[in-house]
């Protein structure tokens, strides 16, 4: 009887728990953006473009502005970090002549700038891409909003991105993509002694964001390997769409860390970088990096897959 009970709970919570996924995915709603590039005049304002972005969270877009004196492109990564807020990541390149040289040769001035923002849906991003010197400015307005669509359509799938052109810039010189990739990945670093594993560790990593993953010295590791815990700072810098296998590629440093006081001690590895297929590993050889005066092989070995929750299309 009491096993019958407990295969009943069991069930019960199984139902739930696939109920409640059920449920989320069906009330799940898009995020959507409006964009609008906007010229003030002497106190006058023009809106020059106006634009719609929608689809499902985690949803970039691109703006690209080019004109006969000036050139942007602004890229924007965003995440839906609560019920409430998002977080977006902005890289904005501009490039604007700045007048000619003594032998009429064209200068330009150029800017690169990059800026993490955390807002709410009742906020809105602004971007002066020439600075807000003189009269004139160029301006562009960014308002997200929860949609009313939901993310999934009746088949399951989610449903396609969506870009609306309410105003249309004169000429074409104000141009928008979207695009939806995985952001969330689930790393996971092991180090080996002589093919036997020595350290581990594991940590969910945001695409283009660096961070730094500890490994943890596992019960087989030597005296050495406890002594000097080794810890990987890596970034995912890009992600490819490579079907039926899809690429990462990466970059990271390593450091020993003193396992005392838990101080960095020396970065034995700078600037190293690869790319593999989702769940494959990266193996690289550090024997002549880290504990090199004890005459054992020590590989790193490195996998990423894609974080719980995320949807590869």
């Amino acid at each position: 009887m009491k096993i019958f009970t407990r295969f009943l709970f069991v069930l019960i919570l199984l139902l739930l728990l696939a109920t409640s996924d059920h449920a989320s995915r069906d009330e799940a709603r898009r995020i959507r953006f409006q964009i609008a590039t906007v010229e003030e005049r002497a106190g006058a304002r023009d809106v020059i473009s106006e634009a719609i972005v929608e689809g499902p969270p985690g949803t970039d877009f691109t703006i690209d502005l080019q004109g006969s004196r000036f050139k942007m492109n602004a890229r924007f990564m965003t995440n839906l970090v609560s019920a409430d807020r998002l977080k977006v990541r902005a890289r904005l390149n501009t490039r604007r002549l700045y007048g000619l040289s003594e032998r009429d040769l064209p200068l330009y001035e150029e800017d690169s700038q990059k800026q993490a923002i955390d807002l709410g849906f009742d906020e809105a991003i602004v971007l002066l891409p020439f600075g807000r010197n003189g009269g004139d400015k160029l301006k562009i307005e960014i308002t997200p909003a929860i949609s009313d669509q939901p993310v999934f359509i009746a088949s399951g799938e989610q449903a396609p991105l969506a870009i609306k052109i309410l105003k249309q810039s004169p000429g074409g010189a104000i141009s928008i993509q979207a695009s939806k990739i995985p952001h969330n990945f689930e790393v996971e670093a092991v180090l080996t002694e002589d093919d036997r594993e020595a350290a581990r560790g594991s940590a969910n990593f945001l695409i283009e964001e660096a961070q730094e993953l500890m490994l943890a010295p596992t019960s087989g590791a030597s005296s050495q390997v406890a002594a000097n815990p080794l810890a990987i700072k890596l970034s995912i810098n890009e992600y490819a769409r490579t079907r039926p296998a899809d690429l990462v590629g990466i970059s990271f440093d390593l450091s020993v860390f003193d396992s005392q006081s838990g101080a960095r001690r020396e970065t034995i590895a700078s600037g190293w970088a690869g790319s593999a297929t989702l769940g494959d590993d990266l193996v690289y050889d550090i024997s002549d990096h880290y504990l090199k005066s004890s005459g054992k092989q020590y590989k790193l070995r490195i996998r990423i897959k894609p974080a719980r929750g995320e949807i590869l299309q």
